[in-house]
Formats: structure tokens, sequence, C-alpha cells
């Protein structure tokens, strides 16, 4: 059955138990043939991803020295000076979370593909970010490795833009130790994510929901300005990937 916390669904965004429940084959073929052509290139995982024992079991893969890691710790470090020591990168291995992810961003293309007012390029690179990060504290990081970013433990440090899960463009951001909080080695924990950011509108205090776009449809997601995004606010679980966690020392 589906995990809860607090009586929501941790699999299917923030609806009561009751709400949710499994897909069954023929649900899954249905949403197959729905997202349309190109649908299970689309959610296959990651090439450098090694093969999957177990799709209900995440796991993590150190990374060595190479040109992923070297990636990672690149665009860790854009925003950051030298006082910032990168200690070691992990990449996230958690296929059936990967698979939500990937239908979610399917979903989004699909959807402005056949929108009568999507006049716009409907590109993978436009509503989708590669990578936003989210510092956490320790005792989360398993949470979020298992189950990702629910708001019951992720969305306790910001509400300015709305009372989702808080990602941010620049990782200047997120190493505060305000949200990256150190343990009791100094040691801080950072996720790169993959975030599909769909249509954006600006953020409100405390606001549930992003608003209306065009009748009963609701924006995806929401950011402190929509001229030049800095933080980006989700509020469905699907949105969001943790692809690697790195720790750092300050």
């Amino acid at each position: 059955p589906p995990i809860g916390i607090d009586g929501m669904s941790t699999q299917a965004g923030w609806f009561p138990l009751e709400c949710t429940d499994i897909a069954t084959a023929e649900q899954l073929a249905t949403l197959q043939k729905r997202l349309g052509e190109g649908a299970n290139e689309a959610l296959q995982p990651p090439p450098t991803w090694q093969p999957v024992k177990d799709p209900m079991m995440p796991e993590l893969f150190t990374l060595k020295e190479g040109p992923e890691k070297q990636q990672v710790i690149a665009a860790f470090m854009k925003t950051l000076g030298p006082n910032i020591k990168p200690i070691s990168v992990d990449r996230i291995e958690n296929y059936s979370m990967w698979q939500s992810y990937a239908v979610k961003r399917q979903t989004v293309l699909t959807r402005e593909k056949d929108s009568v007012n999507a006049g716009k390029i409907t590109t993978s690179s436009r509503f989708e970010r590669v990578w936003l990060f989210h510092g956490t504290d320790e005792a989360t990081v398993p949470k979020i490795i298992e189950m990702g970013f629910n708001r019951s433990f992720c969305g306790k440090n910001a509400t300015a833009f709305g009372k989702g899960v808080y990602f941010a463009r620049d990782a200047s951001y997120s190493s505060s130790p305000t949200y990256s909080r150190p343990n009791g080695k100094g040691v801080q924990h950072m996720f790169l994510c993959r975030i599909v950011v769909g249509e954006f509108c600006q953020g409100k205090r405390d606001a549930l929901t992003p608003d209306v776009r065009s009748g009963h449809q609701l924006y995806d997601t929401t950011v402190n300005d929509v001229r030049d995004p800095g933080i980006y606010v989700t509020y469905h679980d699907a949105q969001a990937y943790p692809e690697y966690l790195l720790k750092f020392k300050q």
C-alpha cells in the first residue's frame, strides 16, 4: 500500500491515503498510450545507472574521480567560494521514484504539446531544470533518498513563495547552515535535483497551491521572480528527483 506520513500519501502528491492506490498493469498500459510515442525511452533511467536489482530499493553509489563527479562538483561550486570543500558525491538510483518523475515530466511535455495555447517550444529543457539545489540536515537525507521530497519533512524552512518544497538555482543559497544544517562534525548535505518546473507563476506567502493558469488547470510551480527565477517551489512529489547527494564543509 502507499506509504503514509501524517495521513498523506508520499507516492501520489499530497492526497489522502484513501484516495490513492497502486496502479494496475492495465492502468499503466493506458497511461503509456496516453503519453504517446517515445514513452518507453522517456521512462528509462540515465545511462550512468547500474543494472536495477530491486526497483523498490534505492541504492547509493559513491562516485570515483572522473567526468561525472567533476561535472557535479563544478555545478555545485559555480556560485560558491574557495572556503567550501566538497567531501563526497553519491549518485542516487531509486528506480520507482525515477519512473514517477519521468511520467510527470512526460505528462507535462505531452500536455503542453497538445495545448492550443502552447505556441512556445515544448522541449524538455524548457520545462525541466538540471540541476536545482536543496540543502537539508543529516536526519532527513535517508527519507529523501527513499521517498523523495515530501512536504511533511522538506517544506518547513520557508513559506514566502508558497507552502511547497523549495529548490534553489544557486548552490550558494542552499549551502546556508539554515538549510544545509551541519552535523556534529560540521558536515553539510545538499541534493542536486532534476525538477519538472513546467509552467510557473509568482509565489505567494503561505499558498497551498500555485495560481490557476486557465480553466481549472493550475500552474506547476511557483517562483520568487518570474522574470529571473532563483527559487522554485514544487507542490507534487513527482516533480523532483534527487539525482546526487553532495557532502561538504565550510
